[in-house]
C-alpha cells in the first residue's frame, strides 16, 4: 500500500498540525488522527498542535514514523513521512 500524494499549501493557510492530521484522517479516522496529533504534538514539542510552526513541523512530522511503520508498514510509511515533510514546509 503506498500512501496517497499529500498536496503541499501553496499559499501556507493550514497549520502543520492541520495538515498533518488531514492526511492521517484518511489511514485512522478523523477522530483518531485528531488524537494522534495531540498527542504526538504535546508529547514530543510539549505544545498544543495550533502552536506548531512551520520551523517546528519536520520535528513534529518524524515523531509519527514509528507509529505510521507500525501501522502501514515501513515502505509506505516512509513514502507519507517525506510528503508530509513536503507539505508542512
Amino acid at each position: 500500500m503506498i500512501a496517497p500524494h499529500v498536496p503541499p499549501d501553496p499559499d501556507g493557510s493550514s497549520s502543520p498540525a492541520d495538515a498533518v492530521e488531514a492526511a492521517l484522517a484518511v489511514y485512522l479516522g478523523p477522530l483518531t488522527a485528531r488524537s494522534a496529533v495531540r498527542t504526538i504534538a504535546h508529547g514530543v514539542l510539549g505544545r498544543r498542535p495550533d502552536q506548531i510552526t512551520r520551523a517546528e513541523a519536520p520535528r513534529f512530522v518524524e515523531a509519527f514514523r514509528p507509529m505510521l511503520r507500525t501501522l502501514l508498514g515501513d515502505a509506505p510509511a516512509d513514502h507519507l513521512i517525506r510528503e508530509l515533510t513536503e507539505a508542512v514546509r
